[in-house]
């Protein structure tokens, strides 16, 4: 009685080893599934026409990512240890209460595991203020603004046991931000008001946030989209009122990382008129790094950066305004405000991702120092001022300008600005201010900064000037100003005619 057994269980076996390579085979490669990039099968040669010696490598990653039912395999895998074990098969999928998914990344920011610190809210803040200078400077009103994460409008889905932090993630950057004098439109305060007043009405079924999916529905984007214009100080129709319906249309990101295989929807809201705009050029899809369009509208050009939040959202802004651009490039190139002609810049981005902000400053002319009255006063370029522990200047060019990024192994007062002199022999002749950097798990020791320079400059001539401890300083970033006898910066003043 046992052989029947055994040869039944070693067919089973085969079968199932054979089964992938057989699907393969038979119905072609499995389509991506979630959030993957699809992989291109290999090559036996390379361009050049020589033999491949990355072949068996790429064969063997290809196959892992395309052999048969892949997609179904991994549905089935996500099913039974979300159901047996509630566990999620996905590290970026937190399985929440009620069949609600997060996206895992923000529970830390929920819970405070994850925070700004003082420093990387200023860098956020002064960048963002001086982005708005920019703008402002160019004729173009400014405005920023934070799309909220899910957990942050929809904590009582979450897990069960996590305990909220005492202060919201984004609270340090906001804080900033008013101290700045950045116009800054709050989505928070109106998601949170106008959700506790569907609560009320027990209106569960028109979320302003997907059950399946990390963002916001239209309904979301479209008070999103009112916000931003009365901050902008603009009329416009109440987009949140348009009427529509909500339906089983959209695929959620999260569930589609769980669930390939699967053919649920989650709800989104229809509007039952089009948005009355079209598009100035074809898109591929909404992810587009650009999206430019044409609308009626009497309020004049829009340049918008954003991101995956202004999917949703760009529709309805790009029906407010005449004409509109929309980039998800980074870092954002606010010199298109010119090519534009914009008079209106938004800048939005989704809370997870604040620190992107202290990262990848703005591309912009780094705005000049009046040397006559600078900020540090007099009295700076002496020894005693100097601090010369580390770091230096890099710089490449980057379209029109050049790039410039500079370090220095102290690190400054959590709300300094971080200025870069050009100095001659006899002294400084040009200074400007950068855009000031925080570099996430490097810590505060460093002081970072980033600027768009337009004319020429040698690395050995720009010095960062910055404050500590109340004290302004300058980083030597050369030791052209070394003397070669003693090996020592002079004592006193380190150039002619210096008080």
């Amino acid at each position: 009685m046992k052989k029947p057994f055994h040869f039944l269980f070693s067919a089973l076996f085969i079968l199932a080893c054979l089964l992938p390579g057989l699907g393969l085979f038979l119905f072609g490669p499995s389509p991506a599934a979630g959030n993957e990039t699809p992989v291109q099968p290999p090559s036996l040669t390379t361009s050049t026409g020589s033999f491949n010696t990355e072949f068996l490598s790429q064969a063997s990653d290809w196959f892992s990512r395309s052999f048969g039912f892949r997609r179904e395999l991994i549905t089935a895998d996500s099913a039974l240890k979300a159901s047996v074990f509630r566990t999620s098969t996905q590290s970026l999928v937190s399985l929440g209460q009620e069949d609600w998914l997060y996206y895992a990344e923000t529970l830390d920011d929920f819970t405070g595991a994850d925070t700004l610190s003082p420093r990387q809210a200023y860098c956020i803040a002064h960048s963002l203020k001086l982005a708005q200078d920019y703008a402002q400077s160019q004729g173009a009103a400014f405005v920023f603004t934070i799309a909220p994460n899910k957990a942050s409008i929809y904590p009582e889905h979450l897990p069960s046991g996590l305990a909220p932090a005492a202060q919201e993630y984004s609270a340090p950057a906001v804080e900033a931000l008013a101290q700045e004098g950045v116009n800054y439109a709050d989505l928070f305060t109106a998601l949170r008001a106008r959700k506790e007043e569907l609560d009320t009405l027990r209106n569960f079924g028109e979320p302003l946030y997907f059950t399946l999916d990390s963002h916001w529905t239209n309904r979301g984007a479209a008070l999103g989209h009112d916000v931003l214009l009365e901050a902008l100080g603009l009329p416009g129709e109440d987009a949140f009122a348009k009427p529509g319906q909500y339906g089983p249309s959209h695929r959620g990101d999260l569930y589609d990382m769980l669930y390939p295989a699967s053919s649920r929807l989650d709800y989104e809201f229809a509007f039952q008129e089009p948005l009355a705009f079209a598009y100035a050029r074809p898109i591929r899809d909404v992810d587009d790094l650009r999206i430019e369009t044409t609308s009626a509208s009497q309020n004049g050009p829009l340049l918008m950066f954003r991101d995956s939040f202004g999917n949703a959202l760009h529709s309805l802004m790009a029906e407010s305004f005449s004409t509109a651009r929309f980039s998800r490039a980074m870092p954002y190139d606010l010199t298109q405000l010119a090519e534009t002609r914009a008079q209106y810049a938004v800048v939005e981005i989704v809370e997870r991702n604040l620190p992107l902000l202290a990262e990848a400053p703005f591309i912009f002319p780094a705005p000049e120092v009046d040397l006559e009255n600078p900020p540090w006063g007099t009295g700076l370029f002496h020894s005693e001022n100097l601090t010369t522990e580390g770091g230096g200047v890099a710089i490449e060019q980057a379209g029109a300008y050049l790039r410039v990024t500079a370090s220095a192994t102290p690190g400054c007062d959590t709300d300094s600005p971080v200025y870069l002199v050009k100095v001659g022999p006899t002294g400084p002749i040009a200074a400007w201010e950068a855009q000031p950097s925080f570099m996430a798990g490097i810590g505060e020791e460093i002081t970072y900064c980033t600027a768009y320079l337009e004319e020429e400059v040698e690395e050995e001539a720009l010095h960062m000037v910055f404050r500590q401890n109340g004290q302004w300083k300058l980083a030597l970033s050369h030791e052209r100003y070394m003397d070669t006898d003693s090996g020592s910066f002079p004592e006193g003043a380190l150039f002619p005619g210096e008080d």
